[in-house]
C-alpha cells in the first residue's frame, strides 16, 4: 500500500545515520519488539478473564484459571477474579511505563540524528560555490538549513517509528488471533483492511500538495517580514509598511489553511475506522437478532470483536496518519537530497598547509569564466604586486575588477593561470592559511548586533586589548569610541544601525587590522558614503598607507586611491591599462 514512500523514507534516513547510530537503531527496534509484545500480552491477558467473568463457575471450568483457583485455595471466585483484575492492572502500569521510556529513547534518538542533519545542511549551503550560494535568498538557507531538518524530525522520522512500532503490535496481535480465533481475524480483515487501504488513498495524493505548498510559502514569509523589519525606516517613509504587512498576512493566512487542513486529516483516520468498527459491532448485533439460534457465539464474538478493536483502532490509526504525514513531508526529503553533487561542493582540503607572504602576489595568466557564460570574466590577467604596496583598480561595471577580487579572496578558483605568492602556487591546501592573514572590507560591511567588540573580534571569547586598541587607532575609531559611555561595549544595533556609513565601514577595517591582516581588499568601501564620511573612512585608509599591510582598492572615484602606488584599468576582462594617480587625474581633467 504504502511502500514506496517507507522505502524512500529509509533511504534517506540510513544516508544520515553513522555506524553506532545503525547499531542504535537495532537497540531501539529491539525494544520496541518487547513493548509490542507487552502490549499484545496485555491485550490477550483481557479476554479470558472477560469470558471466565461473564459465565457463572466459569473460573472453576476454565483449563487455565480452574488449576490456579484449585492451587491457591480461594472459597470465591469473586475474590479470585479480584486478584486477577490487580495484577492485570499491576502489568498494564509496568507495560505503560516501560512503553513511555521507549518512547522517550526514540525521541532521544531523533533529536540526536536531527541536530546532525541540521550539521550536515549547514555544512552543505556553506561549502558551496560562491556562484550557487548567491543563487540563495536568506530566507531560503533559514528554512533548508533549520526549519526542513526539524521538519524531517517530526514528520518523517517520528512517523516512520510510529508505522514500525504499531505495525509491529498489529503483526503480533493478528498471529494472536490467528491462533485463537480465525473467524475474529478474518471479521476485522473484512471490516478494518479496505477502510484503511480507502482512506490512505483519499489522503495521500492532497496531503502531499499540502506539504510542497507549506515549504513553498515559507521562506516567503521569511523573506517579507525580514524585508518589513529591516527596511523599518525606508518603509514607514514609503508609506508602504501596510503592504508588506498585508502581503505578509495573506501568505500566512495560506499556510495556516494549510496547516489546518492538514490537522483534519490526521484526524480523519481514527473517525473512519472507528465508525467502520461500530458498523461492524452493529452487523454482529443484527445477524443475532435476525439469527438468534446462533446468537450465543455471536455475542462471545462481539465481546471478542471489541477488544480486539479496542486496541488495534489505534494502532490502525496511527499508522495511516504515519503514512500521511509522511507523504505530507515529502518534500524534506527531496531538499535534504538537493546540492548534494560533487559539483556543489567545495569543502577546504583535509590537508592544510602553511604559507609564508613575504614578498609579492602575482595573477598569472588569469583566466576565468562563470557557469554557462560564454564570455569570460577575466582573460589572461597579469600582475604583480609587492608586499606593502597600495594598489588600486578601476574600469566601468562588469570590467572584471570584483571577479578578480573574489578569486583572491578565493571565493571563486580561475580556470587557467594561477595565484603566485612568493613564486608559490596558491593552492586549496593554503585555503586557512591564506585566509588567517587576508582581510575584506566591502561596500555593505557585515555587523552583527552585538557590541562594538564582538564586531571587531567577530565574538571571540578572548580580546587582545593591545591588538584591540591598535585596531581602533589606525581605523580612526579612537574619538568616536571614547565618546561612547560603554565604549567598544556598545550595541551597535542590527546591521549598525545605530551607526553611520563611515562608523560601519572603520568597524570592517578595525576587524581586518584586530585579525593582523597582511592583505587587505577594499571592495567599493567608500561607494555609498557622502563627500565627509568618505573623508573620515579615506582618513583611516590613508594611516594604513604608513604600515607593511598590502591594500588593494577598487574605487569608482579616484580621489580614494590617492595614495596608491600603482593603478590598474580593468575593461571586458582585461588589463587595458596602468596608472599613477597624478597622471590618471590629469587626464580626466583634460577629457572634462
Amino acid at each position: 500500500m504504502a511502500s514506496g514512500i517507507i522505502n524512500y523514507s529509509l533511504d534517506s534516513i540510513r544516508f544520515y545515520l553513522t555506524s553506532a547510530q545503525k547499531r542504535k537503531t537495532v537497540w531501539l527496534f529491539i525494544l520496541t519488539l518487547v513493548s509490542s509484545f507487552m502490549e499484545v500480552i496485555g491485550l490477550a491477558s483481557l479476554i479470558p478473564v472477560m469470558l471466565v467473568a461473564a459465565e457463572p463457575g466459569g473460573v472453576q471450568r476454565s483449563k487455565y484459571f480452574g488449576p490456579v483457583y484449585q492451587a491457591i485455595g480461594f472459597q470465591s471466585e469473586s475474590h479470585f477474579l479480584l486478584l486477577l483484575i490487580v495484577l492485570i492492572f499491576a502489568f498494564f502500569l509496568v507495560k505503560s511505563l516501560f512503553s513511555v521510556w521507549v518512547n522517550y529513547m526514540q525521541a532521544r534518538f531523533t533529536a540526536e540524528v536531527g541536530i546532525s542533519i541540521i550539521k550536515t545542511q549547514l555544512n552543505k549551503y556553506l561549502n558551496l560555490p560562491f556562484w550557487y550560494f548567491n543563487d540563495f535568498g536568506s530566507s531560503s538557507l533559514i528554512n533548508s538549513a533549520l526549519s526542513v531538518p526539524t521538519a524531517y524530525v517530526s514528520g518523517v522520522m517520528r512517523s516512520l517509528l510510529t508505522f514500525f512500532s504499531e505495525m509491529i503490535i498489529v503483526i503480533v496481535i493478528i498471529i494472536g488471533i490467528l491462533f485463537y480465533k480465525p473467524l475474529l481475524l478474518f471479521v476485522l480483515a473484512v471490516i478494518l483492511l479496505p477502510t484503511a487501504i480507502l482512506t490512505y488513498r483519499v489522503l495521500r495524493s492532497r496531503s502531499q500538495k499540502i506539504g510542497n505548498r507549506i515549504n513553498e510559502l515559507r521562506p516567503i514569509s521569511y523573506a517579507i517580514i525580514g524585508d518589513l523589519f529591516n527596511g523599518f525606516a525606508e518603509l514607514k517613509l514609503a508609506n508602504k509598511q501596510k503592504k508588506f504587512e498585508q502581503h505578509l498576512i495573506a501568505n500566512q493566512n495560506e499556510v495556516q489553511n494549510l496547516d489546518a487542513e492538514a490537522y483534519l486529516f490526521s484526524l480523519l483516520p481514527s473517525k473512519m475506522i472507528e465508525m467502520v468498527a461500530i458498523i461492524g459491532v452493529l452487523t454482529i448485533f443484527l445477524y443475532a437478532v435476525f439469527f438468534p439460534g446462533s446468537s450465543t457465539n455471536l455475542v462471545a464474538l462481539v465481546g471478542l470483536f471489541a477488544a480486539a478493536a479496542y486496541r488495534l483502532m489505534p494502532s490502525m490509526n496511527r499508522i495511516l496518519t504515519a503514512l500521511v504525514q509522511l507523504k505530507q513531508f515529502q518534500y524534506t526529503i527531496e531538499n535534504l537530497e538537493s546540492y548534494r553533487d560533487a559539483k556543489y561542493n567545495e569543502s577546504p582540503h583535509p590537508q592544510q598547509l602553511p604559507l609564508s607572504f613575504n614578498k609579492s602576489i602575482a595573477f598569472d595568466k588569469l583566466h576565468f569564466s562563470f557557469p554557462g557564460e560564454q564570455n569570460p570574466a577575466l582573460r589572461g590577467v597579469n600582475i604583480t604586486i609587492r608586499k606593502g604596496e597600495k594598489i588600486g583598480f578601476i574600469g566601468s561595471s562588469g570590467s572584471g575588477k570584483t571577479t578578480l577580487m573574489n578569486i583572491l579572496l578565493r571565493f571563486y578558483c580561475e580556470q587557467q593561470g594561477a595565484i603566485l605568492i612568493d613564486g608559490q602556487p596558491l593552492t586549496p591546501q593554503h585555503l586557512h592559511a591564506w585566509h588567517s592573514i587576508i582581510g575584506y572590507v566591502k561596500q555593505d560591511t557585515f555587523l552583527m548586533e552585538a557590541s562594538i567588540q564582538d564586531n571587531i573580534t567577530l565574538g571571540a571569547s578572548e580580546v587582545d586589548t593591545k591588538r584591540m586598541q591598535y585596531a581602533i587607532e589606525q581605523a580612526s575609531l579612537q574619538t568616536f569610541v571614547s565618546g561612547l559611555p560603554e565604549g567598544i561595549n556598545t550595541l551597535i544595533g542590527e546591521r549598525g544601525s545605530k551607526l553611520s556609513g563611515g562608523q560601519r565601514q572603520r568597524i570592517g577595517i578595525a576587524r581586518a587590522l584586530y585579525k593582523q591582516t597582511e592583505v587587505l581588499v577594499l571592495d567599493e568601501a567608500t561607494s555609498a558614503l557622502d563627500n565627509e564620511t568618505e573623508r573620515e573612512v579615506n582618513e583611516a585608509i590613508n594611516k594604513l598607507s604608513h604600515t607593511d599591510i598590502t591594500i588593494l582598492i577598487i574605487a569608482h572615484r579616484i580621489t580614494t586611491l590617492r595614495e596608491c602606488d600603482r593603478i590598474y584599468e580593468l575593461s571586458n576582462g582585461e588589463v587595458i591599462a596602468e596608472h599613477q594617480y597624478t597622471d590618471l587625474m590629469r587626464k580626466i581633467v583634460q577629457l572634462n
